[in-house]
């Protein structure tokens, strides 16, 4: 009988042992909103495989929300390479690919950090020992299932790790993890805890193994919850910011604007707040800055970056429209600074994400055109 392992500290022990200014006045009414619900399984769906391919992140554009989508084809799937960076914790799918992401690049800190309890991980030193003769990790994701419980929601998520070492020898593991996300309209208060990695294990199997035989076996019960019915991998939709979709992305400057205000249109204000490194105000003022606020849709200039010393900043040109509550409308064009030490320097927890660190903001008239005013925001 294959002996299972537990996958943070221990997976990566095989692995390596193998190889020898200021928020607008905008705001919400107080009601939470549930989590959009997993869908129900797709019967021929195959499992979804995401291999690193080295291409490039798109680069930042102009866009508007639009109606909600979910991503849920492999090529939906975003590069997981050491080539892209993926902080993404919107999805079980998007925490587990960001996990891997940042096992690819070697930002053992990162990849550390999507795990609450590091119980069963050991040290920071440990954990990283771990992986030292991890080149690369590719992932096939089965069909998630999901339930709540205790006022958080819980997934299982079975998956195969198909992994190449510095020694360039391929070894196959069928894993199972359990991601765990509190409900965030729960927190009256910061800190608040994202969408994590509770658990995992992980076995070795032979290579040949078929992965939708690796896929069946890698969660067994009871061991695992499973709800009534398992779906596809899911990703977040970035340009649906409305409060049936939930976005927790910090892979970029749009990302991260894009998150707060979906936590704003879906008055999760703790949340909210968690995406400033250095808030404008304390909690209890930020959060009734958006008392009078129904919801808020944006339109995003290009990111423009800068960085130095491991220090990367990048300013973001934006226009907001907020739909008060009274039904009347607000326009705003803001400069907001980001701000991210890299990854692969940090050496501490806490981990800090890509995080707001200022805006500037103007009130303009509705009818105004917004998109050239973009072009200078910043400037």
């Amino acid at each position: 009988m294959l002996k299972k392992f537990r996958i943070a500290l221990l997976l990566g022990w095989i692995l390596g042992l193998s190889a020898c200014a200021g928020q607008p006045t905008l705001a919400p009414i107080v009601t939470q909103t549930p989590l959009p619900e997993i869908a129900s399984p797709t019967p021929t769906q195959s499992p979804i495989i995401v291999t690193p391919t080295g291409a490039p992140s798109s680069a930042v554009t102009p866009t508007e929300n639009v109606a909600p989508t979910l991503e849920t084809s492999g090529a939906g799937l975003p590069d997981i390479s050491a080539a892209n960076y993926l902080d993404d914790r919107s999805t079980p799918a998007a925490v587990m690919l960001s996990f891997f992401n940042a096992i690819n690049k070697h930002e053992y800190l990162r990849a550390y950090s999507y795990y609450t309890n590091f119980t069963d991980l050991g040290t920071l030193d440990q954990f990283t020992a771990g992986y030292e003769t991890t080149q690369s990790v590719a992932v096939v994701i089965g069909e998630i299932s999901g339930e709540g419980a205790a006022g958080s929601l819980y997934y299982t998520v079975p998956m195969v790790l198909n992994v190449t070492n510095t020694a360039n020898a391929a070894q196959k593991y069928a894993a199972c993890y359990v991601v765990r996300l509190p409900q965030p309209g729960n927190y009256g208060e910061p800190p608040i805890t994202p969408m994590h990695i509770e658990r995992g294990t992980a076995k070795s199997i032979a290579a040949g193994t078929a992965d939708a035989d690796a896929l069946a076996s890698a969660c067994p019960e009871p061991d695992y919850p499973t709800g009534p019915g398992a779906a596809p991998a899911q990703l977040e939709s970035l340009t649906d910011l409305s409060s049936q979709n939930y976005i927790d992305n910090r892979s970029d400057p749009v990302a991260v604007l894009s998150s707060l205000f979906n936590a704003v249109n879906r008055k999760e204000y703790v949340r909210a707040y968690s995406y400033w490194q250095t808030p404008p105000k304390d909690y209890a003022a930020f959060a009734a800055g958006y008392a009078n606020t129904e919801t808020v849709k944006l339109q995003f200039g290009t990111a423009t970056p800068d960085a130095g010393a491991g220090q990367i900043y990048y300013a973001l040109p934006v226009a907001m429209k907020a739909t008060l509550t009274d039904g009347k409308s607000q326009t705003f064009v803001a400069c907001y600074t980001l701000h991210l030490a890299q990854p692969g320097i940090q050496g501490t927890l806490p981990f800090a994400p890509l995080g707001i660190k200022s805006a500037t903001v103007k009130q303009v008239d509705n009818s105004t055109d917004v998109t050239p005013l973009l072009a200078t925001a910043c400037q």
